[in-house]
């Protein structure tokens, strides 16, 4: 992939982040935009959200006192939290501004600012040294990525021998036709979506060591029914601040993964691999 094709990827990335239509969007999420882990069907999605952040914590070896680099941090709900449960640094990078800001404003709010730091990077190219962290992590923000391989490639680079790779990705269940598949990419605007056998495929090319590995794609419709209800009981609201049109296309793109997912080809993959 060349440094021209990731940098229009990016770019498209940063439109679409800095957005007030996007921060209406966060606000529905909460503080993380990640999927849920879900116990009950009928569980507050915030719970189910930080419990896959936990479950992700314990297979990677999280403990006080490290020093781990997120990739793609959104507003730093995932930094936040593992600070204060964990007594980890965090060294959180974004591309988009938008979130940084507001990153460092909730960071700020929750007295974590000399334990979380926020700043610009592209994750395909880390500005830090070889060796410079403990572990590295990243949660649903890799479908966005125009070279998955340089970017395990920089996680490794920045991460101790021996230290985790957290990996926690949105993935194509094969099934249905390509042009479905297509047409999911282009209307969500990631255009990098995987399937669980190519996912395996890198990371047997580069050698990594799979600590752990979950087909957890029961919970992708949960999370976007759960999400999509919070957005739409603000819809009047949505809609003064940004107009109609704007609004129905996100609950239109909510409610196409949230259906994707109930049929069976929109899953979710989480990893630990093991840095060498």
């Amino acid at each position: 992939m060349t440094d021209d094709a990731i940098d229009a990827a990016a770019q498209r990335v940063k439109r679409k982040y800095d957005t007030q239509t996007f921060a209406l969007l966060t606000e529905a999420w909460g503080e993380n935009l990640h999927m849920g882990l879900f116990e009950r069907p009928d569980e507050p999605f915030d719970v189910a959200s930080a419990r896959a952040t936990d479950v992700l914590a314990r297979e990677a070896g999280v403990r006080k006192g490290q020093h781990i680099v997120e990739a793609a941090c959104g507003i730093g709900g995932t930094a936040r939290h593992l600070a204060r449960v964990y007594g980890v640094r965090v060294e959180a990078t974004n591309i988009s501004e938008a979130q940084i800001e507001r990153a460092r404003e909730l960071n700020t709010a929750a007295g974590l600012t000399e334990m979380i730091n926020v700043g610009y990077a592209d994750f395909h190219e880390l500005p830090y040294a070889a060796r410079a962290f403990d572990g590295w992590w990243c949660q649903e923000a890799m479908l966005y990525a125009a070279d998955k391989r340089r970017i395990l490639s920089e996680a490794a680079r920045v991460t101790r021998v021996g230290g985790p790779l957290v990996v926690s990705d949105l993935v194509f269940i094969p099934g249905a036709p390509d042009a479905f598949y297509q047409g999911f990419m282009r209307r969500l605007g990631a255009h990098h979506i995987w399937t669980i056998a190519v996912y395996d495929a890198l990371i047997a090319s580069m050698g990594f060591a799979v600590v752990a590995r979950h087909d957890r794609s029961a919970h992708v419709a949960p999370t976007f029914t759960k999400v999509l209800d919070r957005f739409v009981a603000k819809y009047d609201r949505n809609v003064a601040l940004v107009g109609k049109a704007e609004i129905d296309e996100v609950v239109g793109r909510m409610s196409m993964q949230r259906d994707a997912a109930r049929d069976g080809r929109l899953g979710w993959l989480t990893m630990v691999l093991r840095a060498s």
